[in-house]
């Protein structure tokens, strides 16, 4: 996985090697993309205490590696080393107390090394309190300190958080290999409103935010069960306590409406409007429907993302009421 983040370790490398290293970094990345793997190299070489310098075949530039042989590597990889700390959230949002935590860890002396660090890998469910408290560390920093953050959504970190770190954006290149693993398959399609079967047009269309269920069979069985429920929802009606279970449930169920929706849009003017073979044409549904309902998922997702702490399960209720408002509008 860290090939994919290649270039991001010879950047880091070198500032680690000239002593230029940012106090605080923040790496974006969706899930799956090597975000996790490069914030855990660069956490265990600010651990290490005797740091190797290697160049990989094929490469010209050196990359710094943790020996992982020195006590503080040994002690990192049994999860005992007791100069860094890793910041999870005791429920849903990373709050206030987690943070001050971290705060009043950087302010005690190293046991081993010379070097404290902090991990922080869901940065983008801080609540507002959170960010802020952290805000005060970010511009204060201690000395010898460093603090990593993980995060899939850039927009839902407060914008002077993100203006006080380095930021190191991963985008990993997807190529026919990885778009294989997408199996289209007609037995997944979906039961019109005369039992007739509906085409799973919505894996048609692959972007980069996919990865997560292109990469993971499991989120891609789960994708695939929403896909039935929301098609079900829509066109039938059906499935509504199902489809409402999985948006709560789901962090990625939001984009998946997204989507799902989008696709649709893109079969009827892209490839079957001619042939007249679309979703939209089958179950006689005009495109402003289907453009009213992207509306709605996109301000429903708008809204979780501004508001870490919104309800979930009122936001997808009212969406899903919404949706039958413009799908079934009352007579």
């Amino acid at each position: 996985m860290l090939q994919i983040c290649r270039e991001k370790q010879v950047q880091l490398s070198r500032q680690y090697q000239d002593n230029t290293l940012a106090h605080a970094v923040i790496i974006q990345g969706i899930e799956g993309s090597g975000q996790n793997a490069l914030a855990k190299w660069l956490i265990e070489l600010l651990i290490c205490q005797s740091p190797l310098s290697l160049t990989h075949p094929h490469e010209s530039e050196a990359v710094s590696e943790a020996c992982g042989q020195c006590k503080a590597c040994l002690l990192n990889k049994a999860d005992n080393y007791p100069d860094h700390l890793l910041l999870l959230a005791d429920n849903k949002m990373l709050g206030v107390d987690d943070i001050r935590r971290g705060n009043a860890f950087l302010e005690k002396t190293a046991q081993l090394g010379t070097v404290k660090t902090i991990l922080i890998p869901q940065a983008q469910i801080m609540t507002v309190a959170a960010a802020n408290a952290l805000l005060k560390t970010l511009e204060e920093p201690t000395e010898n300190s460093y603090i990593v953050l993980i995060t899939d959504d850039l927009d839902s970190l407060l914008p002077t958080i993100v203006s006080r770190c380095a930021l190191y954006v991963i985008r990993p290149v997807i190529g026919d290999a990885l778009l294989s693993q997408l199996d289209v398959s007609n037995s997944d399609d979906a039961l019109d409103s005369t039992g007739s079967m509906v085409s799973n047009t919505i894996t048609n269309y692959v972007n980069l935010s996919q990865l997560p269920e292109l990469t993971d069979k499991a989120v891609y069985e789960e994708f695939q069960a929403f896909n039935k429920s929301y098609l079900d929802y829509l066109f039938n009606g059906q499935s509504e306590d199902n489809l409402l279970s999985q948006i709560v449930a789901s962090k990625h169920s939001l984009r998946w409406l997204e989507k799902i929706t989008c696709n649709i849009l893109r079969e009827y003017y892209l490839d079957n409007a001619i042939e007249q073979s679309s979703l939209i044409v089958q179950q006689q549904m005009s495109v402003h429907v289907f453009n009213q309902i992207y509306q709605a998922i996109i301000t429903s997702n708008k809204l979780i993302k501004s508001y870490q702490q919104a309800n979930r399960q009122f936001v997808g209720e009212q969406l899903l009421m919404t949706i039958n408002n413009i799908v079934r509008p009352s007579i």
